[in-house]
């Protein structure tokens, strides 16, 4: 059982350190042919983080009919995740999704959006079976190393003011719309946002494990430096919306530990967030070439969401939706076929509602809301990773990659099953022994 419990975390660390490659690709079905819908919403395919999953699901099958305890523990888990952590919303907004079958244009889409979101709620409850079972510190870890690896090919990139031309691990050539005097680097992500988003993700993981070192007497060295390169990597994809993300997600965190911590180590710790601040502002400048025209260019330039595509969409079918993974051949038939390339809302709740209706916004929303309650309401560590669920559900108001990109659902449900794991343990642990 031992070996098992090995591949299962070697698994979920796989679904951590490659959780970022958008490509390649396993091509499944060719769902439309119209040219200006982007590649990846007119065909069904597996991502690389998806291989993954599927043999966590496999190897924990194996693991459930072999051994009694791990079955035992993930009903245990299973049951507090939907009775207190948001998990019954997450199953209405699976059935939810299924009825969707009755009015849904594409139906082969719906089945394979439905059941890729069913599989990463499966796998959410396996993770945190995983982690109560294991602890944080080795998932934390894998996520940490994959970041601070795209990281250094972020910097790698802005040194060479383009891509490095590694095309067959997921790298992507320059978007012609982008300037020439400087690189917004995606690493091995099809764009610098999902990258940023990727990023943002393992800063919290680092700050989680720093202040898991702290606890237990050790120096944070190693977290410290860490966070410091996967910061420098978000600063190089030069993602507003990262940034922004990051920021309201450590905001609760700076300010909760000013408020509890004595004025000297208050004092030092202002100091270095100070440093932090110039350091990063310093390499935005380097990333830019100096060039402070493209600075104001690129941070102060109004954000584009493509709402009126999807908000014609939403007008249609305001209550049921598209159907699940419809929307942009909705957007397609409604606009028909030209030279201007269409893409979807840059924002989770406006793109959910236009698939799912009110009902499926209304069951996220809740679902997301639980699992914020749950996340924060567990200990310190729980207030970490709670805010890094915060500085999520503020990337969605700018991006749609946690939910439209499927290995960045991925990530979030990896994200989310990391959290119901260690609620589900600090849980336990505050029960008066009977």
């Amino acid at each position: 059982m031992r070996l098992l419990g090995l591949l299962q975390m070697a698994a979920l660390f796989t679904v951590a350190w490659i959780g970022v490659i958008s490509r390649p690709r396993l091509l499944l079905l060719a769902v439309s042919e119209q040219p200006n819908i982007p590649v990846e919403f007119r065909i069904l395919s597996l991502s690389l983080p998806d291989f993954a999953v599927l043999i966590l699901l496999a190897l924990s099958a194996v693991r459930l009919v072999l051994d009694a305890a791990f079955r035992d523990r993930l009903v245990h888990i299973s049951i507090a995740i939907v009775g207190r952590l948001g998990g019954a919303w997450w199953l209405l907004l699976a059935l939810w999704m299924t009825i969707g079958i009755l009015w849904a244009g594409n139906q082969a889409v719906l089945r394979f959006s439905t059941l890729h979101y069913v599989i990463l709620l499966v796998m959410a409850m396996m993770t945190a079976t995983m982690t109560a079972e294991s602890g944080l510190r080795w998932l934390l870890r894998s996520l940490i190393a994959g970041a601070v690896v795209q990281a250094l090919i972020a910097f790698l990139q802005v040194a060479h003011n383009g891509p490095l031309g590694w095309w067959s691990l997921g790298e992507i050539e320059r978007f012609d719309y982008d300037p020439l005097s400087y690189y917004r680097a995606p690493g091995l992500s099809m764009h610098p946002n999902y990258l940023g988003g990727y990023l943002m993700i393992a800063l919290f993981a680092a700050v989680l494990l720093a202040y898991d070192r702290y606890q237990r007497g050790f120096r944070p060295v190693i977290p410290t430096v860490a966070g410091g390169l996967v910061l420098g990597g978000i600063v190089a994809t030069l993602s507003r919306s990262a940034m922004l993300s990051t920021a309201a997600g450590l905001l609760p965190l700076i300010i909760a530990l000013v408020r509890t911590v004595g004025p000297r180590v208050r004092r030092v710790f202002l100091l270095l967030l100070i440093v932090m601040m110039v350091v990063a502002f310093l390499w935005g400048f380097v990333v830019l070439r100096g060039d402070f025209g493209n600075l104001a260019y690129r941070f102060f330039l109004p954000r584009e969401f493509f709402f009126d595509y999807s908000w014609r969409v939403i007008e249609q079918q305001p209550i049921l939706g598209t159907g699940a993974g419809n929307l942009m051949l909705r957007i397609g038939q409604n606009e028909g076929v030209s030279d201007l390339p269409l893409l979807p809302v840059h924002n989770v709740y406006l793109y959910i509602w236009a698939e799912l209706g009110l009902v499926g916004l209304t069951l996220f929303v809740v679902a997301c809301w639980r699992t914020l309650r749950g996340l924060l309401a567990a200990q310190a560590v729980g207030i970490i990773w709670g805010c890094c669920w915060i500085a999520m559900l503020v990337v969605m108001l700018f991006d749609n990659y946690l939910w439209a990109v499927h290995p960045f659902r991925v990530l979030m449900f990896w994200v989310i099953g990391v959290g119901w794991g260690w609620c589900v343990s600090a849980q336990a642990e505050s029960k008066p022994e009977s």
